[in-house]
């Protein structure tokens, strides 16, 4: 089982408009958030996930729930609290590109707390966590804790999806990165999240840096600029998948539970000995496949992830 950390809110789509009356103008409420939707995204590849987040009693949450379990998100590690939903308001520009407003002080996904990590994960795959949850406390630190207990005895992805209106301080961001960093198997980065961190300094510099404390796979994203990724013995650079782009809310995601999927599947056919098989040729043919994916969401409306064979009649 992939057990998938982090956030689950409501995103609601501020849709342009340009007729009066000014004073008012549509909304679309969806269900979302990183994690959240890199749950659905396994769940549809065909893998057993299951999420671990604070979930709100509200309707909001509630409306959470349910498409969990019509998505087959396993729901045994949810918390449930009496606090609410976390809410963020979504504008995308002529590209489909989004920003972000989010209302989130005192909510469910951001109020974890060392006492709801009580459970033991049965032989879990991996555990994978990213976003604003790695840094808003007490959530933050409840999830190093567990990634902590976890570290060697699973895999561990990292993808940090920095969202700096939830922290704008990004020397949180890179002690918290750094930390995780240190115990992970798996990083996916994109290039604005390094220069978000890092601005003076070049990707490849983070990189080979991060390879030296022993991660297994890096996956630096560029969005329509294609994808790089790393192993100890091999590297390549892929392009983009050319498409009709229509929104890219999820794609990031996408390509998260590809990769995670594909990885999976080395995991479950040569054990600790996964990673040896990273040559080029695994490299490329990982990359491909969550590239495509990753497309897929791209070329139509909302995070509407893809199914596995989907993909494959996409590659």
């Amino acid at each position: 089982m992939f057990v998938i950390c982090g956030e689950a809110l409501i995103d609601i789509f501020v849709e342009d408009n340009q007729r009066p009356p000014a004073e008012s103008f549509p909304m679309q409420a969806c269900v979302g958030g990183s994690p959240f939707n890199v749950a659905i995204g396994l769940a549809r590849l065909g893998q057993s996930a299951a999420l671990f987040t604070g979930i709100s009693n509200d309707m909001f949450g509630k409306r959470l729930s349910t498409v969990l379990e019509e998505e087959n998100v396993s729901q045994e590690l949810i918390v449930k609290k009496s606090l609410p939903t976390t809410v963020a308001f979504v504008e995308k520009d002529k590209n489909g590109v989004p920003t972000y407003s989010f209302y989130g002080e005192g909510t469910a996904d951001r109020s974890i707390t060392s006492d709801d990590i009580n459970f033991d994960i049965d032989d879990p795959i991996a555990i994978h966590l990213g976003s604003y949850s790695i840094v808003s406390q007490p959530t933050a630190d409840s999830l190093l804790s567990l990634v902590k207990k976890y570290s060697g005895k699973c895999l561990i992805s990292l993808d940090p999806n920095i969202r700096a209106i939830v922290e704008p301080d990004m020397k949180v961001w890179q002690n918290r990165v750094d930390e995780l960093v240190s115990l992970a198997d798996i990083v996916k980065v994109s290039d604005e999240d390094l220069e978000l961190m890092y601005p003076d300094t070049a990707p490849e510099e983070i990189i080979q840096k991060w390879l030296a404390t022993g991660l297994k796979l890096i996956v630096l994203t560029r969005g329509g600029e294609g994808s790089s990724l790393w192993s100890a013995q091999a590297h390549t650079n892929l392009e983009t998948p050319k498409i009709k782009v229509i929104d890219t809310v999820g794609a990031g995601d996408t390509y998260q539970a590809a990769l995670l999927d594909s990885v999976g599947g080395l995991f479950a056919q040569y054990g600790n000995d996964w990673s040896e098989q990273l040559d080029e040729n695994k490299l490329k043919e990982i990359g491909n496949f969550s590239a495509a994916a990753a497309a897929i969401t791209c070329s139509r409306q909302g995070a509407d992830l893809p199914t596995k064979t989907e993909v494959l009649n996409f590659i």
